[in-house]
């Protein structure tokens, strides 16, 4: 019977405290993946805009940027991890729902994020594929393209249906999906020409509307983005101007979240973005970004 994610990674930590105690290595900090909260971040260690320890540095800044003459607000977020298990994904109310929903904000504090923002709102639908630290529990391709994220903290955009034909999430290790879309970067490369995006999100790609997306900027190291919108002084980003954007800030894949009221970015427990339509939406999940360090080990 094959290992699971968990047991794969308490064996890891294991191997890596061995080899920093025989070698003199730095260690290293590896996560359960499962859906328990991250170790608590060190107050100390958050400023108004970054924090760092010798696992993660996440450094946020908002900018007025006017893309196809249209200006708006733009928060985001430079995030550099040493373990890929600190890429993590959290559902509300800790467990897989069609029905569980509360502010991000909640979800964040609960599971000890040092910035999270919402993820692809699962139970809006009943299709796509769901991995989440490392466990599958959806596996209903609707034909879309979908983020993989590997063990390696990877990604990697795919048709869904394929992914599910070709035993790809088995065979390459798949830690994370996120089935909203569509892919807005590929290789460095705005896409001009979208398609197999998610048809039924309310929140279509050629209308302005305020935005959520992810991109990988090298090893372990990722760019966070949202976007204000719906308001006076920022109305929102079409999927192709914020393919621009995150093409601008070179990211080789970047990847189209849930956007609208949910369009949400959390850190240090604060909102970092202004919401739309007057406060927090009730979001069915995460993506989010913590630190390895045990609270035992803080200096």
């Amino acid at each position: 019977m094959p290992f699971s994610h968990d047991v794969e990674s308490l064996i890891l930590d294991i191997n890596h405290n061995v080899n920093t105690e025989i070698f003199n290595l730095p260690k290293v900090y590896i996560l359960p993946m499962d859906q328990s909260p991250a170790p608590r971040p060190n107050p100390a260690n958050f400023t108004e805009d970054t924090y760092e320890d010798e696992t993660i540095s996440v450094k946020c800044w908002r900018e007025r940027i006017t893309v196809s003459q249209k200006t708006v607000t733009a928060n985001f977020a430079d995030v550099t991890i040493a373990h890929p298990t600190q890429l993590r994904t959290a559902f509300s109310g800790g467990d897989y729902s069609l029905s569980k929903r509360s502010p991000g904000t909640r979800m964040a504090a609960f599971n000890n994020a040092v910035l999270a923002v919402n993820a692809d709102f699962y139970n809006f639908r009943v299709e796509g594929v769901i991995v989440r630290q490392g466990k599958t529990y959806r596996k209903k391709p609707a034909g879309v393209d979908t983020l993989f994220i590997d063990a390696n903290g990877d990604f990697t955009v795919m048709n869904d249906r394929a992914a599910v034909n070709t035993s790809y999430i088995k065979t390459q290790k798949i830690w994370q999906t996120l089935a909203f879309g569509p892919v807005i970067v590929l290789d460095g490369k705005p896409i001009k020409k979208l398609k197999n995006f998610n048809s039924i999100a309310p929140c279509g790609p050629r209308a302005s509307e305020p935005r959520t997306a992810i991109g990988q900027l090298g090893k372990l190291h990722y760019l966070v983005c949202t976007i204000d919108g719906r308001s006076d002084i920022s109305a929102g980003l079409t999927t192709n101007e914020l393919a621009v954007v995150m093409a601008d800030k070179k990211c080789s894949v970047a990847y189209n979240l849930d956007g609208g009221q949910s369009t949400t970015m959390v850190f240090n427990n604060q909102l970092y973005n202004v919401v739309s339509d007057g406060g927090e939406r009730n979001l069915s999940d995460i993506l989010y970004f913590a630190t390895g360090v045990p609270e035992s080990e803080w200096s």
